[in-house]
């Protein structure tokens, strides 16, 4: 029984460790066409431009392009570290909710109940960022305590 569960083991190691990689490469392949798309969105902000200034489609494919940074930093952070920080989940969260707020225009057509949900989801992320940003991580605790960071 013993060497049976030893090469169930085995086997599950192996199929993790695959399982693994392909979650790898497609985290990759989603990184890859958000920056394809972040340089689509420049070329169009940049054509836009030159089109014609209007002020607020150009703030819009601003902020567009910013979350898509900010996606990709993320994607990035997965491939990298295997974990995503709280902390940026929680500024694209921000920015998507900014960008509904600057997108709406006739904040007559929102209900109160909306703007009150709105006002409490903006008002729980940024204190789970200002708990995320007074939290130290293992990494910086380290680099303080070795005297290459300062507190």
């Amino acid at each position: 029984m013993g060497k049976k569960q030893n090469e169930m083991g085995f086997v599950e190691q192996g199929l993790m460790k695959w399982l693994n990689v392909i979650f790898d490469i497609v985290v990759i392949a989603l990184a890859t066409i958000t920056m394809g798309y972040v340089v689509v969105m420049l070329v169009q902000l940049v054509q836009m431009g030159l089109h014609g200034l209007n002020v607020e489609e150009i703030l819009h494919q601003i902020v567009l392009i910013i979350i898509f940074l900010e996606i990709f930093e993320l994607l990035a952070m997965y491939v990298k570290e295997h974990h995503v920080s709280m902390r940026n989940v929680v500024e694209l969260g921000v920015l998507a909710m900014v960008r509904k707020i600057i997108i709406t225009l006739d904040y007559n057509q929102l209900g109160w109940q909306t703007l009150i949900g709105m006002s409490a989801l903006i008002f729980v992320m940024g204190w789970i960022y200002v708990q995320e940003r007074q939290r130290r991580t293992k990494h910086e605790e380290f680099l303080i305590q070795h005297g290459l960071r300062e507190e």
